[in-house]
């Protein structure tokens, strides 16, 4: 966690959720930006929307005197906004994890991952950056979590399974032990997963199932 201030890029209910962590962190939210001009020079929880990320006030600050958390709920506009901040600010995203989460000796843990209140993540786990573990989750032992995974609130990741890049799985889902999940494959909610997922494929149901 930082000790700088942060600005949130996005405001919507994840962007509230990312701010709750902050604050409870003791890190100080500088304000959020958001590219909506009806959203300007309003404040969300007493919090300012400072303007849009074409500002370069506040723009150039990211990576000087400020980290920065991408708060966007559309899974594509937030990897093009977290890679053009590594290319124009020569940064990376910090972390934004619940002072609840218990988390154990884990093997590897990446830059801009979000963990919400609650989440059990075990030892030897790997969670590659800008991943997004929702309240609640367990990441059992060895389970890896490549970039840009989602995974729901109330999920249950089983031993030593995989999550490929862009993944993505729904609420109160499972994934039993070994099971590899493939890029950019979509698990439905409240799923349970027994077989490995080919990548680009959608799962649903108890077995899930390809749609």
């Amino acid at each position: 966690m930082t000790s700088l201030p942060v600005l949130i890029i996005g405001i919507n209910p994840f962007a509230l959720e990312v701010a709750h962590i902050f604050q409870k962190n003791d890190v100080v939210v500088y304000g959020f930006l958001d590219d909506d001009p009806k959203k300007q020079g309003t404040e969300i929880g007493e919090i300012p929307v400072l303007g849009t990320t074409e500002n370069s006030d506040y723009w150039n600050l990211i990576g000087k005197s400020c980290g920065v958390f991408v708060a966007l709920e559309n899974p594509i506009e937030r990897k093009k906004m977290i890679e053009l901040i590594e290319e124009e600010r020569k940064t990376l995203p910090v972390n934004a994890i619940h002072p609840s989460a218990q988390i154990a000796h884990v093997k590897s843990l990446g830059y801009g991952i979000y963990i919400g209140a609650g989440s059990i993540i075990s030892p030897e786990v790997k969670i590659a950056d800008h991943a997004i573990i929702g309240t609640g989750v367990i990441l059992e032992t060895g389970v890896q979590v490549e970039e840009y995974v989602q995974i729901g609130a109330g999920s249950t990741i089983g031993k030593e399974a995989k999550l490929d890049k862009n993944a993505f799985i729904g609420i109160h889902s499972t994934v039993v032990g070994s099971v590899q999940i493939g890029k950019g494959s979509t698990v439905g909610a409240g799923s349970v997963v027994i077989e490995n997922v080919p990548s680009s494929k959608r799962v649903f149901g108890n077995p899930a199932k390809i749609l």
